[in-house]
């Protein structure tokens, strides 16, 4: 991940990067790029995609990295899986509302998702936000919930063991399924 920052870059400036197979975000103002993810990350995403695929709520669809999705002042970001409402999905890219945001974090990207990141969705007012660690060593998964009225979110689910969610979608599975091969 390397960081661009300028005062007031735009969507417009995000829209005139090149498509060179690197995923462009634009938060406050300043431009993120991130290379491609690993393997490792690709399958974590691949599993929890059926998953959420599974238990999505009628009205809604799963969508996975590379989707943008629009944030509140200019603001655009890829994240690794969405679920969003029929309404919320444009031409082009997904608007808000969006039940569940899902981060996969990866050594270059650990303090963009958990941070920047976590703070972007709150303050647009995202009421579900997951993230999985996918790490070597390190993996985990929290579920973060944004409790009405609150700028900051709540941890409801934390754990290096299992997935164990069931608000907004319910998702259950031991956490190394994510990282297994496929048989």
């Amino acid at each position: 991940m390397s960081l661009t920052t300028a005062e007031g870059l735009t969507i417009a400036d995000l829209e005139a990067m090149p498509d060179d197979g690197h995923r462009y975000e634009l938060l406050g103002g300043s431009i993120v790029v991130n290379a491609a993810p690993a393997p490792r990350h690709q399958r974590a995403s691949g599993v929890l995609n059926d998953m959420l695929r599974r238990a999505c709520p009628v009205g809604h669809e799963v969508f996975y990295a590379p989707i943008d999705l629009d944030l509140p002042g200019g603001q655009r970001v890829e994240p690794d899986l969405v679920v969003a409402p029929i309404a919320s999905v444009g031409d082009t890219r997904l608007s808000l509302p969006v039940l569940l945001v899902v981060e996969l974090v990866s050594p270059s990207t650990a303090v963009w998702d958990t941070v920047a990141k976590r703070a972007a969705y709150a303050e647009a007012g995202i009421e579900h936000y997951w993230l999985v660690d996918t790490r070597k060593g390190q993996e985990r998964f929290t579920a973060l919930s944004l409790p009405a009225g609150a700028s900051e979110y709540q941890i409801v689910v934390e754990s290096d063991e299992e997935i164990d969610a069931q608000d907004p979608v319910a998702v259950s599975a031991p956490l190394a399924a994510l990282f297994e091969p496929p048989r």
